[in-house]
């Protein structure tokens, strides 16, 4: 066992600094991500983008309240929880990244992009990174800290593209700003050996499911030709799914009137989707404003008549119950009821 132990060492020392073998250039994690912080929003997150199988279990390490890294290059991924801590516990960007190499065996190799959710950033590119290497830090003019890093790029301008991207954007929300960033990047060239996998990993303290998690996105694209297209589009489905449980978290603090306003926006955005008037009937309702509850059950209806079934089942429109308006429309296809769970 021990002999065998001894050749698999051998192996991943020896394997890497073969520089002309295909195996060697899947070790190295040469891409470009932008890390980044949001004061307004509190959100922190990381979108990177490479020519490597499964980026997103590499790169990207974000901590709601914390802050966000994207650790590259040969990358060393305790740089990530390490990192994290580290800056939990008071220290600066600047700070952690200098403890983390200070214990590294090959700094020279490392490529780190860390932000602090104190709008504080700091990127870092070792002296043995291939070219083109370089990162930056700056700050939106809507509260945005971000650090955008690349290595083996097409050029400079990917990582200036990247930056115009996250400072432009500005009608974007927090991860969609991101992944535009990365679409930025690649205009410009991007990875200079191509595209294979990308990710996005958006943390907010409480957005998760039931607001059990800190979790807002967590999406990945292993291997595609094409892996801005598919992490759009699935930034696209996920959307209103992660707002609508960061509404309903707020719902149920009391928040009413940050919830409705997210809900009443997930109505102006998805027209054809009766999920969204219902949820805003709710959240009326439970504010006690029964008129306007009943104008979104209509609306509801009117594009999914199977809403009848929830309405008359949920705890959420107990207030609306005795309603001659509700009782008129509860009756409405009762054969066609479905009961179901929210």
């Amino acid at each position: 066992m021990k002999k065998i132990k001894k050749m698999l060492l051998l192996f991943f020392v020896f394997i890497p600094f073969n520089l002309n073998s295909e195996t060697c250039d899947e070790k190295i994690i040469s891409t470009f991500s932008v890390a980044a912080y949001h004061s307004e929003t509190e959100e922190v997150g990381v979108a990177v983008q490479s020519k490597f199988f499964g980026v997103g279990v590499v790169v990207p390490w974000v901590k709601a309240g914390v802050g966000a890294i994207a650790t590259q290059s040969f990358a060393n991924t305790t740089f990530g929880p390490r990192g994290l801590e580290m800056m939990k516990e008071g220290m600066s960007p600047e700070e952690t990244l200098n403890a983390l190499i200070e214990t590294d065996d090959n700094p020279g190799m490392r490529q780190v992009g860390l932000v602090k959710a104190d709008g504080t950033g700091f990127t870092y590119t070792g002296k043995e990174c291939m070219d083109w290497a370089g990162g930056t830090v700056e700050t939106t003019e809507d509260g945005i800290t971000f650090a955008a890093q690349g290595n083996i790029l097409a050029s400079k301008k990917v990582v200036e593209a990247m930056a115009e991207a996250m400072h432009k954007n500005t009608h974007l929300d927090f991860a969609a700003r991101l992944v535009a960033a990365l679409i930025a990047g690649q205009e410009q060239g991007g990875d200079s050996r191509g595209m294979q996998s990308a990710a996005l990993l958006v943390e907010k303290e409480g957005s998760g499911y039931g607001g059990y998690t800190d979790v807002k996105y967590d999406l990945r694209v292993d291997d595609s030709k094409n892996p801005f297209k598919e992490l759009k589009r699935l930034l696209d489905i996920g959307r209103p799914i992660a707002l609508t449980f960061e509404a309903y978290n707020l719902t149920y603090e009391g928040k009413f009137e940050e919830s409705l306003k997210i809900f009443l926006n997930l109505v102006e955005l998805y027209p054809e989707d009766a999920s969204h008037p219902y949820n805003a009937a709710c959240s009326y309702a439970l504010q006690g404003n029964s008129e306007e509850s009943i104008k979104m059950l209509k609306k509801a209806i009117s594009i999914d008549e199977s809403i009848i079934g929830w309405m008359n089942s949920d705890p959420d429109l107990k207030s609306l119950r005795g309603m001659e308006d509700f009782k008129n429309l509860s009756l409405l296809k009762k054969n066609d009821w479905f009961f179901g769970n929210r």
